[in-house]
């Protein structure tokens, strides 16, 4: 698979377009597993270490809480930050006193040693002949980066938060690529596994949308008419549909 610098940018005549011509994806849960899903584990390992009592169902939700509201700090907080302060709150709401830099250590790995998904990378092989494609992340750049390395994964393009200041649904970082890939937004394609953060974001910058519902996933998929698919073999089969005359 071929690279390009994060500034690389397609300029692609907008006349006569059908269907699909780009696809920009969200990076953790849509095409590597790990990651995000790992965190919570984190603390709530270390609540139970602590000895500290406390329903798993009120645990997630109270960090569901926290790292929402540290999400939406003004000013920006970096995705370490925001775990970092979620931990501390965490913790202290439980009494106890644990090692955040040792959770944040834990944190980075779950993230860089997350996994492709099995079909990832022979789909994109196979995708990269015909369409460019980009990552939209909510998460620090660095450790995106080496996740990607580590799995042999390019793209023409990678925007992540960290470097746009603002997380999805933050039209920002939709518009940065509609603008990179020098696509008219409707042709672009969207896919990710949260509605609220990759659907709504998405489809608000004009962009068309599909949500990838992986097998075990937590997140229930949109119940409006967003297409789902739940691998990357059915977004390839979404996008060569779009092609076809109608």
């Amino acid at each position: 698979m071929g690279t390009a610098g994060a500034g690389s940018r397609l300029i692609v005549a907008a006349r006569n377009l059908r269907g699909v011509r780009a696809l920009t994806f969200d990076a953790f849960g849509s095409l590597l597993d790990g990651g995000p899903k790992d965190v919570y584990s984190i603390v709530a390992r270390e609540v139970t270490q602590a000895r500290a009592t406390i329903e798993d169902r009120t645990l997630r939700r109270q960090w569901t809480e926290v790292l929402d509201k540290h999400v939406r700090s003004d000013p920006f907080l970096t995705y370490r930050e925001v775990h970092s302060r979620a931990f501390m709150e965490i913790f202290q709401r439980r009494g106890i006193s644990r090692d955040v830099e040792g959770c944040l250590d834990k944190l980075d790995s779950a993230f860089k040693h997350a996994r492709a998904y099995p079909e990832v990378r022979p789909v994109l092989q196979e995708l990269e002949k015909e369409i460019p494609f980009a990552v939209i992340s909510n998460t620090d750049t660095q450790p995106l980066l080496e996740a990607l390395h580590r799995n042999g994964l390019d793209f023409t393009f990678v925007i992540t938060s960290e470097e746009e200041q603002a997380y999805k649904p933050s039209l920002a970082l939709f518009k940065r690529a509609i603008r990179y890939l020098g696509l008219p937004a409707a042709n672009v394609l969207h896919v990710g596994d949260s509605y609220g953060e990759d659907i709504v974001g998405a489809t608000a910058a004009g962009m068309a949308a599909a949500f990838i519902a992986r097998p075990g996933a937590l997140r229930e998929p949109p119940k409006d008419a967003t297409p789902i698919a739940h691998d990357l073999n059915e977004v390839r089969d979404l996008i060569r549909r779009s092609w076809e005359v109608s």
